[in-house]
């Protein structure tokens, strides 16, 4: 009797505890292998997300800011709104000290919108210098501008800067997900200028 006790007793054999490990093995790697894809979706969707918001938060401030440009010189009858426009760049002014005319020796007059690299900038010198970073991961920045009527104007033609009624500013948000690749969102708004024509 002690001997069919002994017996039973005797427990696992190599092979078997070799079988039992590859099987947890492959378990844990299935496992890992859900995990890591979680959390790469995860990071991909978190990352678009800050950056389209990032995008739309420069947007609005952006849109703010044009909607309240101010003529050149309305004292002298000057009521070009748009110091510099082009189809990746604005200029614009704002009369923060309340004189009816833009000075470059009033700081914060001049407000500047270019693009860097990937990275959207605000100036708020007449010169462009002293430009700081209001959004990361911008693929492009487009200004498109339009008359009263709705026809698109060139940025190049003469009076062009005294017909503009609406801008319309488009950002494309990008960012690279590496091997998972790219995402991208487009973000657009018309502004119409308070100061514009017929306003």
């Amino acid at each position: 009797m002690r001997r069919a006790a002994l017996k039973d007793e005797r427990g696992f054999t190599l092979v078997e505890m070799l079988v039992t490990i590859v099987m947890m093995l492959v378990v844990m790697s299935a496992l890992y292998g859900l995990f890591d894809m979680g959390m790469r979706v995860y990071t991909l969707g978190n990352d678009k997300v800050n950056a389209v918001e990032n995008a739309r938060i420069a947007l609005d401030k952006m849109s703010r800011e044009i909607r309240a440009a101010y003529p050149a010189d309305k004292a002298s009858g000057d009521d070009s709104l748009l110091l510099s426009a082009g189809q990746d760049h604005i200029t614009f002014g704002n009369d923060i000290n309340g004189d009816r005319r833009l000075t470059c020796s009033d700081p914060g007059e001049y407000i500047t919108y270019r693009l860097s690299g990937t990275t959207l900038l605000r100036s708020t010198n007449c010169d462009g210098s002293g430009a700081h970073a209001v959004a990361e991961h911008i693929k492009t920045l487009a200004f498109h501008y339009y008359a009263a009527d709705g026809s698109l104007l060139d940025p190049t033609a003469p009076g062009f800067a005294n017909e503009v009624a609406v801008v319309q500013v488009t950002l494309v948000a990008e960012v690279d997900h590496g091997s998972l690749g790219t995402s991208t969102q487009t973000l657009t708004t018309d502004v119409t200028l308070q100061n514009g024509p017929g306003q």
